[in-house]
């Protein structure tokens, strides 16, 4: 089994929910190896969220739903907080977004609604109440909305623990491929009765490219497309926005426990990171830093649809700011200005008028909490939601006298967030809160850069390929489907397929020389080639963290040989809708087992997308390794949670040690005394080819 967990970069105990945590496994032995295998109350519920999830801008069509849809359960005895049920059955009363509108989370109040919609869900007192409010609202609220909550609601509900959802890119295909697709699809369904039903999966595939490449042009970042619109990039994004949704969070969900300030920062610096890796080897420049006084060059047209034909907004090149803007620019700067006076006055105010002081490595959580106006922040009223409020002028969708004056670009949803390039132009200046409050910390001294003792010998890597593969992905879920045929609805796959970015698997060995006996902490980062050791100083918020793992150490000579296939932070590619209900469904007729093995994780970076594109003559790159004492986390991993079938959210255990995250090149760098024994830089080639010439198979 592969250890994975929501990627820092990439990538507390936990406070007892109102309904118990269900474990959904029965124990047995393969090889004397433990496996876990779903139990039938698991697969029930398996089975209904891929039922209720199918064409999900159509009608309920499961006869065995279909007596749920007209009511929701208003027995307030089935509440374990009727007080919040009850505030959101005022809402829908009053009237709440409707089916087949444009929803978007960055919208205020869809997003109340949402949140209002979710407690509806998370108060359900069991499995029945529970499964019997999702049915109703499937067939009567909004869909973008329904599936929001509903995702919400696996993911953090304790009793739904271990529960696959198809992923979001079959669910709502089109937040990921443009309109053409599916008109492609629907031209050849009209030509052909038989199109999507035929066994050879290549007799049913649809027109699909990048958009980027004349979204762009005119910058150069069209060049980047295979990357941006890379339906697995854009997946982990969402889920890890969904796992830490900013408007989550206090005791119950327990998602602080998991330093969510600290992460939040970190795994935006760490994308930008490898998003300037990825530039690089495209011969692009340094990524622009957004000003708020100048219009915006970099236009953007994403060429996406929604679902109801409206396409989304787009920004012309050299956007100028509307006459109203400044107003909300105004403010989003005061906003900015108090989070940096904060940092440069070292202590935040809370609600109540306290101060917190900042100059304690630990406080990087309250900062990235205030960046981020999670609810988790100590002081939301005063220094507001940052990200929201740029995000609603960035993409000049947000509305102007009614809530239902929407008209959304792709900042305004998770899933489409990364394709377009003021993405990391906005991050990148948000990140200098991120700088600003590591610079008022000291530099590390020897006795915590060292480990005393040990030595890293050398580094050997396998030569390291990457290559384009044809990727299908089943966009079947948005396309209308005929339930009163004569075909069934799981025989009925269309598949988009693009070219996307993989690389041959390669490993590594590690010969490290240790007078110590015991625990160690391996870290490895890729950056930037430099040609000096002081280049490292502006160079390390450019190193991307590839692995962690534990290693115990004997006295002599140590040699770790690792392979990416047992990195920490990687997944692999999900099994498409189809395929995955049919083996949901042979499991819950007794035919086969159902694996808990996390092969459908959803927290974790692509695999394929470990190394940058390279150059057919080899891109330059800096791999460094650096291996520490074991310095133990408040609560041990994998303490409060079943690694085995869960990413462990709001668990306060996902961590190997307690170290701050992107360690040691978080901070300014003492060149003194920064190049230690335990650490070592070795130089490698990414070689782009063809990929029939990495005579491998993958």
């Amino acid at each position: 089994m592969q250890r994975t967990g929501c990627w820092l970069v990439v990538l507390g105990t936990v406070l007892s929910f109102c309904h118990g945590t269900y474990v959904p496994i029965t124990q047995a032995k393969v090889d004397g190896l433990p496996v876990k295998y779903a139990d039938k109350e698991f697969l029930v519920k398996q089975k209904f969220f891929f039922e209720i999830l199918r064409h999900l801008h159509q009608p309920v069509a499961f006869e065995e739903y279909l007596p749920y849809t007209a009511r929701w359960v208003t027995d307030p005895s089935k509440y374990t907080n009727y007080t919040e049920v009850a505030e959101f059955i005022q809402t829908y009363e009053q009237g709440v977004l409707k089916k087949g509108q444009i929803f978007t989370i960055y919208n205020y109040w869809y997003a109340k609604e949402t949140v209002q919609l979710y407690r509806f869900f998370e108060n359900a007192i069991d499995w029945d109440t529970y499964y019997k409010n999702v049915v109703w609202a499937r067939a009567n609220l909004n869909e973008g909305m329904f599936l929001s909550a509903l995702t919400l609601s696996v993911l953090h509900r304790k009793d739904l623990q271990g529960i696959i959802l198809p992923a979001i890119y079959e669910i709502h295909p089109h937040l990921f491929f443009d309109g053409d697709v599916f008109q492609d699809a629907m031209n050849k369904r009209a030509l052909d009765p038989n199109y999507g039903f035929y066994a050879n999966k290549r007799n049913n595939l649809a027109l699909a490219n990048y958009t980027a490449w004349f979204a762009t042009q005119f910058y150069g970042e069209g060049s980047l497309s295979y990357f941006t619109e890379d339906v697995g990039l854009n997946s982990y994004y969402y889920y890890f926005m969904m796992d830490y949704a900013p408007f989550l969070g206090g005791d119950k969900l327990g998602l602080k426990n998991d330093r969510r300030g600290e992460l939040y920062l970190y795994m935006y610096q760490q994308l930008l990171a490898r998003y300037y890796l990825e530039r690089s080897s495209n011969g692009l420049g340094p990524i622009q830093e957004l000003t708020w006084e100048a219009p915006i060059s970099t236009g953007y047209y994403s060429m996406l649809r929604y679902w109801n034909g409206v396409p989304f907004r787009s920004r012309e090149a050299n956007f100028l700011w509307r006459p109203y803007d400044p107003i909300k620019l105004n403010g989003l700067k005061a906003y900015e200005e108090r989070v940096r006076q904060a940092i440069d006055l070292g202590y935040v105010v809370t609600r109540d008028g306290q101060r917190i002081s900042l100059r304690q490595p630990e406080a990087i959580d309250i900062v990235g909490n205030l960046v981020s106006g999670s609810v988790d922040s100590v002081n939301v009223d005063y220094y507001k939601m940052i990200e929201t409020s740029a995000r609603m002028i960035l993409a000049q969708g947000d509305y102007y006298g009614s809530s239902s004056e929407v008209w959304p670009g792709v900042l305004m949803h998770y899933e489409t967030s990364m394709r377009d390039p003021v993405f990391y132009q906005f991050y990148q200046r948000l990140l200098g809160f991120y700088s600003d409050f590591k610079s008022y910390l000291p530099p590390y001294t020897v006795d915590e850069l060292q480990f005393k003792g040990v030595e890293i010998k050398g580094v050997s890597v396998e030569k390291l390929f990457t290559y384009f593969e044809p990727f299908d992905v089943d966009i079947s879920n948005g396309l209308g489907f005929n339930y009163g045929g004569e075909h069934s609805t799981w025989n009925f796959s269309v598949y988009a397929r693009k070219q996307r970015l993989n690389h041959k698997p390669f490993s590594y060995v590690l010969n490290i020389s240790s007078q110590y006996a015991g625990k160690g902490v391996v870290r490895m980062y890729m950056g930037p080639k430099m040609h000096s050791l002081s280049q490292l100083q502006y160079m390390k918020k450019l190193f991307v963290e590839m692995d962690q793992y534990m290693v115990d150490l004997v006295v002599g000579d140590n040699q770790i040989k690792r392979n990416t296939r047992d990195f920490y932070y990687d997944i692999r590619d999900r099994t498409t809708y189809s395929e995955l209900y049919m083996r949901i469904m042979k499991a819950y007729k007794g035919e086969e087992p159902f694996v808990l093995d996390m092969s459908e994780v959803h927290c974790g970076w692509p695999d394929r997308l470990l190394l940058p594109k390279g150059q057919p003559n080899g891109y330059p790159l800096s791999f460094f390794f650096i291996v520490t004492p074991f310095y133990p986390p408040k609560v041990p991993q994998f303490s409060t949670f079943d690694a085995t079938y869960t990413c462990g959210t709001g668990s306060g255990s996902k961590y190997i040690d307690a170290l701050p995250f992107g360690f040691p090149f978080d901070r300014e760098i003492n060149f003194s005394n920064f190049a230690t024994k335990n650490m070592h830089f070795t130089d490698v080639l990414v070689y782009h080819v063809d990929g029939n010439q990495t005579n491998e198979s993958h």
